[in-house]
Formats: C-alpha cells, structure tokens, sequence
C-alpha cells in the first residue's frame, strides 16, 4: 500500500499535463488526439473499453503514417455493438490483442481494467479514463500526461505482460 500511495503521489508530482472530467474533456480529447497523430514509431495502448470514434480516427491517421500501433483491450469490451475495436483490427499497422482478467474460483473471470497508452517510449496517458464519449463528457474522471522515463519503463513492462497473456484478435467470417 505504502508503494502504491508513492507511485500515485509521483504520477501526478512528475505529470505534464491533467485534465479533469468532463470540465476538460474536449482538451484532454483534443490533446490525446494530437499525441497519436503526432507519433513516430509506435503506440501502444491497454484500454478497457474503445468507443471514441475520434481517437479511433486519430490511430487510423497514424497508421497511415507507419506508426505501429498495439492495443490490449478486454475481451468482453471489444464484442459491445459500439467497440471500435473490429474496426481498428482491419486497419494495416494496427494490432489488437484481447485479455480477460484473472480467472475467480466460481465466478468467472475479472476484467482488464487498467488504462493507458504509451507513445513513442517517450509519452504516456493514463488515468482512470476509457477512450469513449462518457469518459470525456459525462464521467467524473482524469487523464494525465507524463513524459518521466521510469515510469514509462514500469508502464512498458506492464505492457508488455498483459500482451503476453492476451491472445490476437480474430475478425469473424
């Protein structure tokens, strides 16, 4: 506990840039979308649910532009009507990967909850914040900004285990 209170404490000491939502929603949304159009190399992004047609947008662009990007989303999130994440998987230079959480004794499976992205190795967004339109404008949430390299290793490690543990996603025929 004592670790996680440090680490919560230096991610918002060390952060660039927070927005709170919805009142700065169209900012952190409008920042977000900037960061991924902006990449050089790649994206890489845990979510729990992907909505936001506008991020999805953003990744597209980048995609174009031979950014290769990853995203780790959770497996029942990925099948609601409005994913963009069968959408996403059809775009070249995107890869999807899907995880559920650890599996309970007798009741099913948790959820891949966590939320980040990470670009270039050299930005990362977190927070408590999905990519979707309620997140932005109706939720009470943050999204924070960070460019502090150690913690941008811890979150790529992280990263990269969830990765492990999902598997690719498959478009249905």
């Amino acid at each position: 506990m004592k670790y996680l209170t440090i680490l919560l404490f230096s991610i918002f000491l060390f952060a660039k840039n927070v927005y709170f939502m919805p009142m700065e929603g169209k900012k952190a949304e409008n920042e977000i979308f900037y960061t991924f159009t902006h990449a050089h190399k790649t994206i890489k992004i845990i979510i729990y649910t992907f909505t936001n047609k506008k991020l999805a947008k953003a990744l597209k662009i980048a995609s174009k532009h031979n950014v290769k990007i990853i995203i780790v989303s959770d497996e029942k999130e990925a099948k609601f009507h409005r994913s963009v994440i069968p959408t996403l998987a059809t775009i070249k230079n995107i890869k999807i990967y899907l995880l559920h959480g650890k599996k309970y004794k007798h009741e099913g499976f948790g959820k891949l909850h966590a939320k980040f992205s990470i670009i270039d190795n050299k930005n990362l967004i977190t927070g408590s914040a999905n990519y979707t339109y309620s997140a932005f404008y109706k939720n009470y949430e943050y999204i924070i900004f960070h460019k502090n390299l150690d913690l941008i290793k811890k979150f790529n490690e992280f990263f990269d285990y969830l990765k492990s543990k999902a598997k690719p996603y498959r478009l249905s025929r």
